[in-house]
């Protein structure tokens, strides 16, 4: 039978007032993805703290629509103190809030997403799987220190051990910012390709038919899915590709690698602050990043279309915007039907 603490007097005013902050900071919709990160920070270094923000965020939505206002603050924290009052005084464990934490609907709250999601993982073996929704973002601290910062509609494993960091990222895009460890290697496999880094940043696009690694600091190899990591201050073999900062690797569904020798950094990362930037991408991969973003389902309906050149800025889950800036300016029309909308080329029968 899993154990129950108690945390009825461990749950004190200044825990209470720190989560109430911070759910303040969250409300008022200036929250930065270095935010999400401090507020990862905060809630892992006491168990007490993560209770206290689950808590003060279900006496919040109590005085919703305005529960942002800073007037009902004190009202908030004698509700909370009473209902802690009569509570039985057995809370339940730490880890069971952490697998089943409320959500919000709202897909387009992308910090709100982030934070809901805190926590939210499942043990396989000894290891752990993160996956986020339509629209959702998240920011994980790993064991060593390492970040990742997940896109919407990802799926990432993490495996570590005493001699090697393994991750998978099984579908859609991630950012991870690696904690330096040269003994022992940080190797990320995404399509039948791995991406090793001691201490660096990049970022790891999956888009039909292409991977792309962009690396924003530092340096990082990339080598074949199969093959032997590197040991430290090895040689690089002829399998391995090395990038340094403000390139970018594309390696496609037909093997081909390509050298990308100054990616657009902006381009790969503007993602985390909710916008998407095409700069002449195909729309078809355009098509599959807005689809992180919405339940609506968007399909390119013919080869010629999904080759279009798109250019543009776009808020994530504005899939209006894009629609109608796509049929406005290029050659394309949007045939909307029962299982969604089609994006056709206007020369398309």
């Amino acid at each position: 039978m899993t154990d129950q603490i108690d945390f009825s007097a461990a749950l004190d005013d200044e825990v209470l007032a720190e989560a109430m902050n911070w759910r303040q900071r969250m409300s008022e919709g200036e929250f930065s993805i270095d935010d999400e990160v401090e507020l990862e920070v905060w809630l892992q270094a006491d168990e007490r703290r993560l209770l206290a923000f689950e808590q003060i965020g279900k006496v919040s939505a109590v005085f919703e629509p305005h529960a942002a206002s800073p007037e009902l603050l004190m009202q908030r924290l004698a509700l909370l103190r009473r209902v802690r009052r009569e509570a039985t005084g057995r809370w339940i464990e730490p880890t069971a809030v952490l697998n089943a934490p409320s959500r919000r609907a709202a897909a387009g709250a992308l910090a709100a997403s982030v934070i809901a999601g805190v926590g939210l993982w499942t043990m396989v073996g000894r290891g752990a799987v993160y996956s986020t929704g339509v629209g959702e973002r998240r920011v994980i601290i790993l064991d060593d220190g390492s970040v990742v910062s997940l896109d919407a509609r990802s799926r990432l494993s993490v495996r570590y051990s005493a001699r090697e960091r393994r991750l998978e990222l099984h579908r859609g895009q991630a950012r991870f910012d690696v904690a330096h460890d040269p003994s022992r290697p940080f190797s990320v496999t995404a399509r039948q390709h791995t991406v090793v880094a001691t201490g660096t940043a990049f970022n790891i696009d999956l888009l039909a038919p292409e991977m792309r690694v962009t690396l924003i600091e530092g340096r990082v190899l990339v080598l074949p899915e199969k093959a032997t990591l590197p040991r430290a201050r090895a040689p690089a073999s002829g399998q391995q590709v090395e990038l340094r900062a403000g390139q970018a690797l594309v390696a496609r569904k037909d093997q081909k690698v390509e050298i990308v020798a100054k990616a657009d950094l902006n381009q790969a990362t503007s993602w985390q602050q909710g916008q998407l930037v095409f700069n002449d991408e195909p729309l078809g991969q355009a098509v599959e990043r807005v689809s992180r973003y919405t339940e609506q389902k968007i399909t390119v309906g013919d080869a010629d279309a999904a080759a279009i050149p798109v250019s543009g800025t776009f808020n994530a889950g504005d899939a209006k915007a894009f629609l109608e800036a796509v049929s406005e300016f290029l050659p394309v029309r949007v045939v909307t039907g029962a299982d969604g909308v089609i994006l056709q080329s206007i020369h398309s029968s």
